[in-house]
């Protein structure tokens, strides 16, 4: 493995870092440091048929609903493990395990949900640093009531 190609890696791995800082501290409207405006995800299987966010602006839009100030979501921690990232010049692929814990409020008070899963992405090197342009994200394990997260 060349030195370039360690230094990507660890610049990718520095999105993820980045990703779980950005939702824990609820700044979601920086998001533009982890994707690509016209960036895709795909949340069919954690959230049912169709759940697909076409945009950056989409998926903010939803983080506000499902975890924001108005949502039964508080306090948030998100952590990322065993990255598998293979770059291929100005792209890479990655897949990153995640554990999250979510903290109820209002009707949800005192409730804690948590997930397990994976984050399968396309990213692309851009003058600002590596972005993710699609996400297919996955949940293999929850555990608690959802509707803490639910908007």
């Amino acid at each position: 493995m060349s030195l370039s190609e360690l230094i990507d890696k660890a610049a990718i791995e520095q999105v993820y870092i980045r990703y779980c800082e950005i939702v824990d501290s609820k700044t979601f409207d920086a998001m533009d440091e982890v994707f690509l405006e016209e960036c895709t995800g795909d949340y069919t299987q954690a959230l049912g048929p169709g759940v697909i966010s076409p945009n950056r602006t989409s998926l903010i839009a939803s983080m506000h609903a499902n975890l924001g100030p108005e949502s039964s979501c508080g306090a948030t921690h998100h952590n990322v493990l065993n990255f598998r990232i293979k770059v291929t010049g100005d792209t890479a692929t990655a897949k990153v395990h995640y554990y999250a814990v979510h903290r109820g409020r209002g009707a949800q008070d005192g409730a804690l949900y948590s997930m397990w899963g994976q984050y399968a992405d396309d990213l692309q090197r851009t003058p600002a640093g590596w972005r993710v342009a699609k996400r297919v994200y996955t949940v293999a394990l929850t555990e608690g009531p959802s509707a803490v997260v639910a908007g």
